[in-house]
């Protein structure tokens, strides 16, 4: 982590809630944001809104759920079709349209050139065009009987009807890839995989596959012939049926997840999101499977919302549950606070810090050093660190170095056993209590104390630097290594400059806000972000640079800085979090919607681990 701050009895006095903000943020530095479902994401980290009748939703099974390139949200129930623009549900009606009749919308569909297509109970498929719906098999035969559509690997619209057979829609064209007289009965389910095949389930025969006009049947490991749903994921297939959930890997069929979990779940639907989880729509609700197995959400939840019929990921990333009672979303939590099993989150909490591996250490103020990985929940008990107050945490690939109360602790690690070394002042250390540490890129580390200045280890040896040596303070808050190999020390009295042998001290003179600094980063571009108790500042070239027009709450204590992979500043105040964009707050344009404020209401939802 290149942004090292911590915060503790001894260095700068915060309130319960900063604390638990700038434990937050630290997370989230470490959170790849494109990563919405990640495979490491507990299934209890999703946030799911519902709509039912309360919330405006007209009532009714969900069949369907798409999405048009304008952002409505398109979904197809027993009681017709909706269009919902994220807070209002319409249902379209003869007055919207008058070849819309009234009744059940089986399936919905979004082909390459953006028009939605309709397919409804009986003879009727509709397309809408340009803000207008009309007959869209009446070149085919308009009054055959669509019983499966889906869309095609190149964004074709695929249909199965009794009288026309399979049939695809391709650049204005329909071309007929297979006769009615070759094709089993009653097809309710379609795919097409990569390879150009297109696999057909059907309602009481079993899975079919089309390939080159030619059609067989896949019978081998199919655990029932009511086949509800087809996922095409490249050129494997996942195979949803009334008993069980089986993989089709491109020879054979498969236990799918490599585990009998879903063996004899009635499944309705599936979908394959951005980050490859596959999700099953089921009677038992939602299920997840990932590189690690099978997973189901009702675990945390409480269903009461019915079988999940139907699921679609929008362009966001986020996922859309249609169920026989209503509609849910589920999202990434943007924010978690995590808590030891029994217990309710600090309201002084530490340092958190992750690993190369993705193990997440913390400090309760109370004391004890924990990590949670995968689930997984331990403690250090090693070196009289589970009595111990942890102030800071660095280090690399299965090591890190721990400041704290009562001396410096090199920990190694081995899976989940774990190796220390503890420092104090018998060995060098400047004094017992460290409060800011940090690991250098050559493997050296400095150990800044709460009052007895800074430690430099390498090579087996302290070499300790104080004012006396050209430091701005004995007191260290926040320490960082920039890319040029410059060190940086956030102090009470500025920011402390040592390179190539050099001490330089910025202040309050050099246009440094004044008060301690509190954490250093260095962005993408190489500039130095430094949050002082009085607002935030900005050096380039050796020169602090004027902050411009700022938010009030830039203009608060500054408690953490990060950058995500997208170039914007995440930042921990003393009220808030916030997330900045850069390259405006630089150009001094900043205006409303480059800022995004989190409150203490909407930071964080607790989960134990």
């Amino acid at each position: 982590m290149r942004n090292s701050n911590t915060s503790r009895e001894g260095g700068p006095k915060l309130r319960g809630s900063s604390i638990r903000l700038l434990a937050v943020l630290a997370f989230v530095c470490f959170v790849n944001p494109a990563n919405a479902f990640g495979s490491n994401k507990g299934t209890a980290r999703y946030v799911r809104d519902q709509w039912s009748a309360e919330q405006g939703f007209p009532g009714g099974a969900v069949y369907a759920i798409t999405q048009t390139p304008d952002g409505y949200l398109w979904i197809g129930t027993e009681k017709g079709l909706l269009r919902f623009d994220g807070f209002n549900f319409h249902l379209i009606q003869a007055t919207d349209s008058t070849v819309f009749p009234v009744g059940p919308v089986l399936g919905l569909a979004v082909g390459a050139d953006g028009n939605l297509w309709v397919r409804l109970q009986g003879t009727k498929v509709l397309r809408y065009q340009d803000g207008a719906f009309q007959d869209g098999l009446a070149a085919v035969n308009a009054q055959d009987d669509v019983t499966a559509m889906s869309v095609g690997k190149n964004g074709d619209i695929l249909f199965s009807g009794f009288v026309s057979g399979v049939v695809r829609y391709s650049q204005g064209r329909f071309v007929t890839l297979a006769s009615k007289t070759v094709l089993p009965h009653l097809i309710i389910s379609m795919a097409e995989t990569a390879d150009g095949k297109v696999w057909m389930g059907t309602r009481e025969a079993g899975l079919y596959c089309l390939s080159d006009g030619r059609v067989s049947s896949i019978t081998r490991g199919i655990p029932d012939k009511k086949i509800n749903s087809l996922l095409a994921a490249d050129s494997e297939l996942w195979i949803g049926t009334d008993n069980g959930v089986v993989h089709w890997n491109g020879t054979k069929v498969s236990e799918a997840g490599q585990s009998h979990a879903l063996d004899r779940v009635h499944a309705f639907a599936t979908i394959r999101d951005r980050d490859s989880n596959v999700w099953v729509g089921a009677s038992t609700g939602l299920i997840r499977i990932d590189a690690r197995g099978v997973s189901s959400l009702e675990r945390d939840v409480n269903r009461s919302s019915g079988f999940v019929t139907s699921l679609f990921e929008d362009r966001e990333g986020n996922l859309w549950v249609g169920t026989t009672q209503g509609i849910e979303r589920l999202r990434a939590s943007v924010f978690t606070t995590y808590s030891l099993p029994g217990t309710q989150p600090s309201e002084n909490d530490g340092p958190v810090y992750v690993d190369a591996e993705g193990r997440v250490w913390f400090a309760p103020s109370e004391g004890g050093l924990y990590w949670i990985k995968e689930g997984q929940v331990g403690r250090v008990a090693n070196a009289g660190l589970e009595r111990d107050v942890t102030y800071s945490i660095s280090g690399g690939k299965r090591e890190m170095w721990i400041g704290r109360r009562e001396g410096l602790t090199h920990l190694q690690s081995t899976d989940n056993s774990f190796t220390t070394k503890t420092y104090t002042q018998a060995d060098g250390l400047a004094q017992n209590s460290v409060y800011a540490v940090h690991q250098n890129r050559d493997g050296s580390v400095w150990a800044g104390t709460v009052s007895g200045g800074l430690s430099w280890f390498r090579n087996g040896q302290f070499k300790t630097f104080t004012t006396t040596n050209g430091l701005g303070s004995n007191s260290i808050v926040s320490i960082l290594e920039s890319s040029d190999g410059t060190m940086w020390f956030g102090t009470p009295n500025g920011l402390s400059e040592f390179s190539k042998g050099q001490w330089r001290i910025y202040t309050s003179r050099d246009g440094l806000p004044p008060g301690t600094v509190n954490c250093l980063l260095e962005d993408s571009a190489g500039g130095l972000w430094i949050g002082t108790a009085n607002g935030l500042a900005f050096l380039s070239s050796g020169t602090i640079q004027p902050a411009g027009e700022l938010p009030e709450s830039l203009r608060e204590q500054i408690l953490g800085i990060e950058e995500d992979r997208i170039g914007s500043l995440w930042i921990a105040t003393a009220n808030h979090i916030l997330r900045v964009d850069r390259e405006k707050m630089l150009r001094h344009v900043l205006g409303d919607a480059d800022v995004r404020e989190f409150g203490l209401g909407n930071a964080s939802v607790a989960s134990q681990v």
